[in-house]
């Protein structure tokens, strides 16, 4: 099995790029040396429109001790949400 990566790894970044593609951290500057405001203008309006979208909802959960499956009551260090439950892989109705 690979290694879990977070969403935040593909998700696309305010100016489009996705998380793995990085960046310098350079300030786009005017010719005559002022700050480009548009910048500013599409942070606000992608803070904006992120206050329209759901929360996620996690499907799975790790557990270094390990935790009881809600159906069958075997401790488990991975869980994984079957409906309103968290089930082992014994458990899920994959």
């Amino acid at each position: 099995m690979s290694e879990d990566r977070s969403l935040d790894d593909f998700a696309p970044d305010a100016d489009g790029e996705t998380g793995d593609a990085g960046t310098d951290g350079a300030v786009d500057t005017e010719p005559d040396g002022a700050v480009d405001d548009s910048t500013d203008a599409k942070s606000d309006a992608a803070a904006d429109a992120s206050d329209d979208v759901d929360p996620a909802t996690a499907t799975s959960t790790w557990h270094a001790e390990g935790t009881a499956c809600d159906r069958c009551g075997e401790r488990v260090e991975r869980r994984w949400r079957d409906g309103e439950a968290f089930v082992c892989a014994d458990c899920a109705s994959w």
